[in-house]
């Protein structure tokens, strides 16, 4: 059951990647650039979700409600570190996970417009623990993907630090 769920999340992960290097090429504003952008990591996600251990643990349309993943800082390019600057954060969460995790309800507090790293985090295995750690598949995967997102994104910044 675990092998058919990894080929599919492969398959998942190879129709994304041609997306999103195809979505590089196009001639659009950015803006619409954007948007597809995150279209197309939601579609990668809803196809994907059913077949994860997320899909166990989903409570509400707002995700998973381990909150698990969110015990770090989202990777972010430099469009979204703008963006989420002007979102009101959780100060509670300073330094220990994501500022946008809502301990209380245990679900994102941006999730309509979270980052694209958030949008392709899955867990695929059997058990909580690569909750916390990404799985190499899904760290091959988005490294894979940087220097395509960067072209829409702006430069590739690392984990999510606040601005002044």
């Amino acid at each position: 059951m675990w092998r058919r769920r990894n080929q599919e999340a492969e398959q998942e992960g190879e129709r994304l990647k041609r997306r999103v290097i195809r979505l590089g090429s196009f001639q659009v504003d950015r803006w619409r650039q954007i948007a597809v952008l995150y279209r197309v990591a939601d579609r990668y996600g809803s196809r994907l979700f059913p077949h994860t251990f997320c899909h166990g643990m989903a409570g509400s349309a707002d995700g998973c409600v381990t909150g698990a993943c969110c015990a770090c800082k989202p990777d972010v390019f430099a469009w979204e570190q703008e963006l989420l600057d002007h979102l009101p954060k959780r100060l509670a969460n300073m330094g220990e996970c994501c500022p946008f995790f809502n301990r209380v309800k245990k679900n994102c507090g941006i999730y309509g417009v979270r980052p694209f790293a958030c949008r392709i985090y899955y867990n695929m295995a059997a058990s909580r623990l690569s909750c916390r750690n990404p799985a190499e598949e899904t760290l091959q995967l988005f490294d894979s993907l940087k220097r395509h997102l960067a072209e829409i994104l702006g430069p590739y910044l690392g984990g999510y630090h606040p601005g002044p």
